[in-house]
């Protein structure tokens, strides 16, 4: 064969897959993403539904996230069995409001049980306790008893128990901000705009109530809320970066909750959050953002968006971390849902660069592969990551979605 032809007939065979590669990967439209997100819920059904009855809580974040995707799913048109909805949102407020009152020691039950009067002889006996949950107060008092010895165990009791009683759990402060925020959102009735009609019988609004008063127990006396469950093993910069998210979190549940008793406590948390900068990774950044948004400051939202943008990697994904620029669903699911909480959609290049990430990186089953290793800092025998980044990416592409959302005539 003659040298040029070949070379000729060798250089066509190598275009005509790169010709392929770029039409498998047009512009990502609503529609596909609409289909990416109906692709994914069977997945976060199937792994929700199994959580429930084999771990039978809503730890981990694994119910309340099935329950807010579908009602963001709901919310926008999406296929979805409003009446397994309703069991789940029953069932996900059912368990955090069951009674689980823990026992711990923080740094600041010390300080209180000094001013109490108990000796500083008992109080540095105590502190190998600080900071350790026992899940009943017989544990707790097996746990004083070995610290303190029976004779200052029994005279420090009283004190000892009241300084260390927590709220009921109900999954903790980050659990219980997803149940409000993913909560189902009321229609109006009909001729009185701003009005949520009055809900049928399967909806109570009293759970909810008391799901607000369970979160504002967990509040600390500056204003804050610490961080618990699984967060501790993130990739955060410091503590404070990781507190810090959470409060946000609170911030915005309670915001989302919408109930003017709550304005104090929220002054108080914004007030704790005033020397709160954005840490090293994607989720306080993006909170950064969307509360700065929601709290009327124009120009801090705008930075801190061009930031958030600054950090979308070439392949139009996010990584949890400013040095990680390899892409992952649970980074980019958030980052997408804080640009659409400040007003973005697919008619961004940005969110439409995400959406295409998305959409290509989508695996079989409606699932986002999401390596554990990417966020947290040691291994776990059970890897969430993969749920909770496919709940995040299904959240994030539905917040950016450019058509109206639906209120649910279902069930919260």
């Amino acid at each position: 064969m003659n040298v040029s032809i070949e070379i000729l007939l060798l250089s066509l065979v190598a275009v005509v897959p790169a010709a392929r590669a770029g039409a498998a990967a047009p512009p990502a439209t609503a529609a596909d993403m609409r289909a990416a997100v109906q692709r994914s819920l069977p997945y976060i059904e199937k792994v929700g539904t199994e959580w429930m009855r084999e771990r039978r809580c809503n730890s981990c974040h694994t119910v309340t996230f099935m329950v807010w995707s579908h009602n963001e799913a709901a919310a926008r048109g999406l296929d979805v069995d409003r009446a397994k909805l309703a069991e789940w949102t029953n069932w996900s407020l059912a368990d955090s409001l069951s009674d689980r009152r823990w026992f711990k020691l923080r740094p600041g039950s010390i300080e209180a049980l000094k001013v109490a009067g108990v000796p500083d002889a008992v109080l540095e006996k105590l502190k190998g306790l600080i900071g350790k949950t026992h899940l009943t107060q017989a544990k707790y008092d097996e746990a004083l008893k070995a610290a303190l010895g029976e004779e200052d165990f029994i005279r420090h009791r009283d004190a000892l128990i009241a300084q260390a009683r927590l709220p009921n759990d109900g999954g903790g402060p980050d659990t219980l901000g997803q149940l409000l925020l993913g909560r189902a959102e009321q229609p109006e009735k009909a001729g009185q705009p701003g009005k949520a009609a009055q809900p049928d019988k399967a909806a109570k609004p009293q759970p909810y109530a008391a799901v607000r008063s369970l979160l504002l127990e967990w509040q600390q006396p500056d204003g804050s809320w610490q961080a618990a469950g699984q967060l501790p093993s993130v990739k955060w910069s410091s503590p404070a970066e990781m507190n810090d998210a959470t409060t946000l979190w609170s911030v915005l549940a309670l915001s989302r909750a919408g109930d003017a008793n709550d304005n104090a406590n929220l002054r108080r948390a914004i007030q704790s959050l005033k020397a709160s900068k954005p840490g090293v990774t994607l989720q306080s950044l993006a909170l950064h953002a969307i509360v700065a948004h929601d709290l009327g400051d124009p120009a801090r939202a705008t930075t801190l968006a061009a930031e958030l943008l600054a950090r979308q990697n070439p392949d139009g994904g996010w990584g949890w971390t400013i040095e990680n620029k390899t892409s992952e669903a649970f980074s980019t699911g958030q980052a997408l849902y804080a640009l659409g909480r400040i007003g973005r959609d697919g008619a961004d290049p940005a969110v439409e660069r995400a959406w295409k990430f998305l959409v290509v990186t989508q695996s079989p089953d409606g699932s986002w592969p999401v390596p554990q290793e990417a966020i947290n800092t040691r291994p776990r025998k059970l890897n969430v990551y993969p749920y909770w980044g496919t709940a995040w990416s299904a959240i994030g592409i539905l917040q950016t979605l450019p058509e109206p959302r639906v209120p649910s005539r279902h069930p919260e």
